[in-house]
């Protein structure tokens, strides 16, 4: 074939070619104008609940006399245990429960599961008590079984001469866990050994005293940072005055740092009956009621507090202004308020941790020693919704008697259902604004759920009492709070776009 025809039949190819691209790109043009767009809505976030898990809690154990006391009397101590879901299998220290209600005669502590056969989780109401009448130990724990956390608060303690401070961490999980301590004290954050880092082994507890900071200081509080998993801490705490008992207490975590927390469960008796004056032979306590305020941040913080009681909320004398400085802890005396119940409010213009320490004051022991045998007991402070969907343990029998304390800190009033671990019995619950109420419970009611609408607006903590006889008679106390609701901290939202 000629060169020239050859190049005219690529030429009439190409032409082709390019006309056959034209009218596929003019085709799809058409179908883009002349066909209907697909028409869409948009698509919001959408909450689907993730599986149930089983719920995993940790019992804390009696205290283990770090103190080193040489004069240890009986204690008598009971672990209770309460499914809130008959058709739940519960497994306590290994050991699988048989009854919906359990009372065990001891106080070593262990890891409490529950597995639920059914799509949404139920938990217990557990607690742990021991009752120490005389000795160098002398005092009331009340400390429930909690969840495990990655970030947990606790304010209290003292690591001052005469007192111990231990903090047990426990990790229910599969996996080692590393928690980190940041430890503060009057002045700042106090150094502990190892950068305050512990590793915690698979279902197992680590005691860390936290005397090992070697500042002798009497004003304590704490974070626990968990990585790697979550970690369930208690700060077990026992003192002595000389040779005087000083009280023994077991806390759990609180509500993180904030700008407005609420500290439920604040019963005022008698200047008399809880340290706050001498004996008439001029014997004196060495603790008295205070709030406890630390502040971690680096700026200094304004903090005000105030008291609401059965009558409304009114300002705390002398401390509606007061500055706590960065890292650092400071008490707040409770001296002069009028007995009752309270919650104390605590506001910050930056976040900070609260806490109250309550005393219980008996006689002079030993005899001309010019010191007051007494206890003591932290209360930590609540969430803004710890009410809400909540578990109370209220410890019965062994002389013991419970006090229901609820404090409704926001401005509208609160309906709230209270009901029975069991079930068989439930009551609803008005809590003005700004009101703290005592309602009465059955004696038979040895764990509450509460639930309601406007639950989040409340909260609540048993107040234990034990009246003691021998050789140094007097009242003893202890504090138990809220545990969050099984289905509450085991599920999960995911949001789908």
């Amino acid at each position: 074939m000629s060169t020239p025809r050859r190049r005219l039949l690529a030429l009439t190819a190409r032409i082709a070619s390019a006309c056959l691209i034209l009218a596929a790109v003019l085709a799809l043009t058409w179908w883009g104008t002349g066909t209907p767009r697909a028409t869409g809505q948009d698509v919001a976030a959408t909450s689907v609940p993730a599986p149930a898990a089983d719920v995993v809690y940790a019992c804390p154990a009696a205290p283990n006399n770090t103190i080193d006391g040489v004069d240890l009397a009986e204690t008598t101590a009971a672990t209770t245990i309460t499914v809130l879901d008959a058709a739940s299998t519960l497994t306590y220290d290994s050991q699988e429960l048989e009854e919906a209600h359990t009372t065990l005669n001891a106080a070593d502590g262990g890891i409490l599961a529950v597995e639920t056969p059914g799509t949404t989780s139920a938990g217990a109401i557990g607690t742990v008590t021991t009752l120490t009448a005389a000795g160098d130990l002398r005092g009331l724990t009340a400390a429930p079984c909690v969840p495990p956390a990655a970030v947990s608060w606790i304010v209290g303690g003292s690591a001052a001469v005469g007192s111990s401070s231990e903090l047990r961490l426990t990790n229910p999980g599969v996996t080692t866990v590393t928690a980190t301590i940041h430890l503060y004290g009057s002045t700042g954050e106090l150094a502990l050994p190892s950068g305050g880092e512990v590793s915690v082994r698979a279902g197992e507890t680590v005691g860390v005293l936290l005397e090992a900071a070697g500042a002798l200081d009497n004003r304590l509080a704490l974070s626990i940072e968990a990585d790697g998993g979550s970690i369930i801490p208690v700060l077990v705490t026992e003192s002595l005055d000389g040779e005087t008992p000083a009280g023994v207490d077991t806390l759990t975590a609180g509500a993180a740092p904030a700008t407005e927390l609420t500290v439920p469960g604040v019963v005022v008796v008698d200047p008399a009956d809880q340290g706050e004056t001498n004996s008439d032979n001029g014997a004196a306590s060495s603790d008295a009621p205070a709030v406890r305020v630390v502040n971690p941040g680096t700026d200094p913080a304004t903090v005000a507090i105030s008291l609401i009681g059965a009558d409304g909320e009114q300002a705390l004398a002398g401390a509606t202004d007061v500055t706590i400085d960065p890292g650092a802890v400071f008490d707040i005396s409770l001296a002069g308020v009028a007995p009752g119940a309270y919650g104390v409010r605590v506001t910050s213009d930056t976040p900070v941790g609260a806490a109250v320490k309550l005393v219980r004051s008996a006689g002079e022991y030993p005899e001309r020693s010019g010191a007051l045998a007494h206890d003591t007991a932290w209360v930590q402070t609540s969430a803004v919704d710890a009410a809400a969907d909540s578990t109370l343990a209220l410890p019965r029998g062994d002389g013991l008697t419970s006090t229901l304390v609820v404090t409704n800190s926001s401005n509208a009033s609160a309906d709230v259902t209270l009901t029975s671990a069991d079930g068989e019995w439930s009551t609803d619950l008005t809590v003005p604004a700004t009101t703290t109420l005592t309602p009465d419970i059955p004696d038979k009611v040895s764990g509450l759920v509460i639930t309601g609408a406007d639950a989040q607006q409340v909260s609540a903590a048993a107040v234990v009492t034990a009246e003691v006889e021998g050789e140094v008679p007097g009242t003893l106390i202890a504090v138990v709070p809220t545990v969050p609701d099984a289905a509450a901290q085991s599920s999960r939202s995911l949001l789908l776009r």
